[in-house]
């Protein structure tokens, strides 16, 4: 065989060509086997994310519902200890004694809808149908709603940040 023979080149050339795709082949299923060994990590990791997610948020959901019922338990302890402290009939016989005026309640609704008070109703010095224990009934009502207010936003703070904590351990 001499190096002008063609079938020495063609059998060359092909062993060459059999080489470059054998090769591009086989780097093209290790391309493959890398790409779905990274898209098998990002699912865990994502999993291992959504877990904790949920733990998370499990936990101030846990969070807020006892600090519901201990706002609750508060209010309602704080009621019957002034019903135990002063005896009931005292407290009818005052509360039917007290009337509150007309200006206070206008005042106190103002206040309640966050508006400013008329000038004729600041001058309403006759007695209201509103009596003492329904501004303190009205006040408890107010207070447990504020402390309840209070107490979601700072679980929702707190999610949050746990939230944040967990997406910047998953970069």
């Amino acid at each position: 065989m001499s190096l002008l023979d063609p079938r020495l080149w063609g059998g060359a050339i092909l062993a060459l060509a059999l080489a470059f795709g054998l090769g591009y082949g086989m780097g093209d299923l290790h391309r493959m086997r890398e790409e779905r060994t990274d898209a098998l990590k990002r699912q865990v990791a994502a999993a291992k994310t959504e877990t904790r997610q949920a733990e998370v948020t499990a936990q101030v959901a846990d969070q807020a519902t006892r600090a519901q019922t201990q706002i609750q338990t508060v209010f309602r302890d704080r009621i019957l200890y002034r019903d135990r402290e002063v005896p009931h009939e005292v407290v009818v016989r005052d509360d039917a004694a007290c009337r509150i005026p007309g200006r206070f309640v206008g005042m106190w609704n103002s206040a309640n809808r966050a508006e400013l008070p008329t000038t004729a109703g600041l001058l309403d010095e006759a007695p209201s149908g509103v009596v003492l224990s329904d501004v303190e009934a009205q006040h408890e009502r107010e207070a447990e709603a504020f402390h309840a207010n209070a107490q979601q936003l700072k679980d929702l703070q707190d999610w949050v940040v746990r939230q944040a904590g967990i997406a910047k351990a998953q970069e």
